[in-house]
């Protein structure tokens, strides 16, 4: 094998690599948009829920999509230097 083909598998391995890492990061910003939605959803329905019980369950979904937001944005702002 030539150096030039070996020089050009090794640029294409690494490249491929950088791709995948900003890919990650583009779905961690979808999946927050996503929970961001899914959170102001929650939020209306449970300004309009009357039942206690309704009221109780939204509750406990909300407070799990906000956790779930703030991993994510913690784990973006940890890939933030890599993702630019």
């Amino acid at each position: 094998m030539g150096i030039e083909k070996l020089l050009g598998d090794l640029k294409a391995y690494l490249d491929k690599g950088e791709r995948k890492k900003k890919a990650h990061c583009q779905r961690i910003d979808e999946l927050l948009a996503k929970l961001e939605e899914k959170e102001h959803k929650l939020t209306k329905k449970l300004e309009k829920e009357k039942d206690s019980a309704k009221r109780k369950r939204l509750k406990t979904e909300l407070k799990i999509v906000a956790v779930q937001r703030k991993k994510g944005a913690v784990r973006r702002n940890e890939l933030s230097n890599k993702c630019n």
